[in-house]
């Protein structure tokens, strides 16, 4: 079984709970009482189904004195489907692959988790695939690959006035402007790795030998803040804004295709920006989200690697509780 067809198991016995009509069927799964208690919502007024399509461009970039190589997947755009609760929402997404370009093959799962004042998020990618871009060069190459996973943790100060939930899951209504803040940590594990150098030393043969990089694996860990805010405007309408900048440390271990090292600089900078336009009516919701989030620290030598995403998602969501007419704020 593959990654893609277990998060796929995952989803459908999840999401059993949204199909049934039959209240002790629910009741009767047996669930540990701390996943219960944590990820399961058992009122089916707490729950939307939701399909979407989205654009994701997960690049990184080679920063050195000279030059900057830019690393960017093919087929960014994709489309997928998902589920909310009041707790947790949860996005598959499978992409689109152009016939006249080369396919990055990818896998990217997000997850987010609410509970009152606490939020967390977790995203998982896998890519196999990368056009390099230097100058005036750009060619592809399959045998780069990145693993890169995060998981955040936010402690918001006001959540009763400002609900996460119901700007994402569409399970309730913001009725009025709503400013909070936040502090919180992350975790950033991330591997790039090649068969050779992923610098293209055939045309720019004068780099130096530490930033001829076949892997190099990291793990960074630091603190959060962050400031969101959101208006609602014609009644169903509303548009949001959020700002996360962090910091933290890094270990990394940098191999070439001659020497290996550890970088002295252990620094790793997180930056993170989000936008939303809304519509959420009575049955439906309609989202659409933008967001760009980089990580950046050093490798020594003049020379460092900033991680990069820009992604946009447009989402149709249905209500699926009876008693909508109680998730009005």
């Amino acid at each position: 079984m593959t990654l893609k067809h277990l998060l796929i198991f995952i989803l459908f016995f999840l999401s059993r709970p949204l199909f049934s009509q039959d209240t002790s069927f629910i009741a009767s799964i047996k669930i540990p009482t701390f996943i219960d208690t944590l990820f399961i919502d058992h009122d089916r007024n707490n729950w939307s189904i939701r399909l979407f399509t989205n654009y994701k461009n997960n690049r990184f970039q080679l920063i050195t004195a000279d030059e900057n190589v830019l690393y960017s997947p093919n087929n960014p755009a994709g489309f997928g489907f998902g589920f909310g609760t009041r707790k947790v929402i949860l996005d598959l997404a499978f992409n689109i692959k152009r016939k006249d370009k080369e396919p990055t093959e990818r896998i990217d799962l997000q997850a987010t988790l609410m509970l009152n004042n606490h939020i967390i998020n977790f995203v998982l990618q896998t890519y196999q695939g990368y056009n390099v871009s230097v100058e005036n060069l750009s060619y592809f190459r399959t045998d780069i690959q990145s693993f890169s996973s995060s998981i955040s943790y936010m402690y918001m100060f006001n959540a009763s006035e400002y609900s996460m939930a119901a700007l994402k899951s569409g399970l309730s209504r913001q009725k009025k402007p709503a400013f909070t803040s936040g502090l919180g940590g992350f975790l950033f594990l991330n591997r790039i790795s090649s068969d050779s150098s992923i610098v293209p030393l055939n045309e720019f043969p004068g780099y130096s030998e530490e930033i001829r990089i076949v892997n190099l694996p990291g793990v960074g860990a630091g603190v959060l803040a962050n400031i969101s805010a959101t208006v609602p405007f014609l009644k169903s309408f509303f548009v949001s804004a959020s700002f996360t900048p962090g910091i933290g440390l890094m270990w990394k271990y940098v191999e070439t295709e001659s020497v290996s090292y550890h970088p002295s600089n252990p620094l790793l900078y997180q930056f993170d920006l989000g936008g939303m336009l809304g519509y959420n009516a009575d049955r439906y919701y309609i989202n659409l989200s933008m967001g760009y989030a980089l990580y950046k620290t050093s490798l020594d030598f003049g020379n460092s690697i900033m991680y990069n995403t820009v992604k946009a998602k447009l989402a149709l969501g249905y209500k699926l509780g009876q008693n909508l007419g109680r998730n009005k704020k």
